[in-house]
């Protein structure tokens, strides 16, 4: 594999779509409640929160290299699991990796200082530098959240109301209602819910190394309970927002994908150790997160 090619894999691209959906509905929303839409803002916002979560997957490769996790994880066949892998098979040097971390990290607080200029107070600000925070602190020294089992919490924040109210407030510059925020819940348990069933498979790696994640805290039948749990509370906020009259009647073709996260569950139940077909559940909790992201976000255009 070529170096170019090895670094473009560093980056896991295709998980961008959490960022995308997170970044579309805080700004739709912020264009249903008031009528405005900035397309500059819009862009950088996007670009910014992209560049960050580049950052945070470079780190993570690079942090799970040092720690031995990668190497631990025998299970990672699957396109999902156990991060690249490419700072492990020797195809990018682990400091040139960590360099390629900060190159994102920088880029995206650049676009983040400019969004704070412009707007008004340093919302902007704090969010940037909570999301720094979570960057390297979810797995790098001396937070390492995911050692303390806060994992899933800090992907919760950083995708749920650090970047929808992040996106929300760089087109409304100022947070009216509570409906912002109660908006960015289903952003960031869907995914959380992606990192959740990405879990399985890395389960006996990631417990050698230290992490206490869901998976591992609460046993893999009782995680997957909490998966259809959290996944089916979505859809009621949902409800809760159209019949307060505060989404529009619109938001409800969500229900399409109400059978989802069912799928999702009945996959990873009947698949467990058997990564191959585990697969299936961790491309439909991918799918369910988009889907969902993308309908509720575009309901609000109308």
């Amino acid at each position: 594999m070529s170096n170019g090619k090895a670094i473009v894999m560093l980056l896991r691209l295709p998980f961008m779509t959490v960022t995308i959906g997170a970044i579309l509905l805080g700004s739709f929303f912020a264009y249903h409640e008031t009528g405005s839409f900035n397309v500059l803002h819009f862009v950088l916002a996007l670009l910014g929160s992209c560049f960050f979560h580049i950052a945070t997957n470079v780190a993570n490769d690079y942090f799970d290299f040092k720690s031995g996790n990668d190497a631990a994880n025998i299970s990672a066949t699957t396109p999902f699991s156990g991060g690249s892998r490419m700072v492990l098979e020797g195809l990018v040097k682990p400091g040139k990796a960590l360099a390629i971390s900060w190159i994102f990290a920088a880029l995206g607080s650049i676009m983040g200082l400019y969004l704070n200029f412009a707007t008004e107070g340093n919302v902007v600000l704090v969010i940037g530098i909570l999301g720094l925070i979570f960057v390297y602190g979810y797995n790098g020294r001396p937070l390492q959240l995911v050692n303390l089992g806060l994992g899933e919490i800090a992907i919760f924040l950083a995708w749920g109301p650090l970047m929808v109210l992040g996106a929300y407030y760089v087109q409304a510059q100022s947070f009216q209602t509570i409906w912002p925020f109660i908006v960015a819940i289903p952003s960031g348990i869907l995914t959380t819910l992606v990192l959740l069933i990405n879990e399985f498979a890395d389960k006996e790696a990631d417990a050698s190394t230290g992490r206490k994640t869901w998976v591992i805290m609460f046993g893999e039948k009782k995680a997957l309970i909490l998966y259809m749990i959290l996944a089916y509370l979505c859809y009621v906020i949902v409800a809760v927002g159209v019949w307060l009259d505060r989404f529009p009647l619109w938001s409800l073709l969500v229900g399409i994908t109400i059978i989802m996260p069912l799928q999702t569950y009945k996959i990873a139940k009947n698949s467990l150790g058997n990564w191959g077909k585990f697969l299936g559940a961790v491309k439909n909790a991918i799918l369910l997160n988009l889907l969902f992201l993308v309908i509720l976000s575009v309901s609000f255009l109308f």
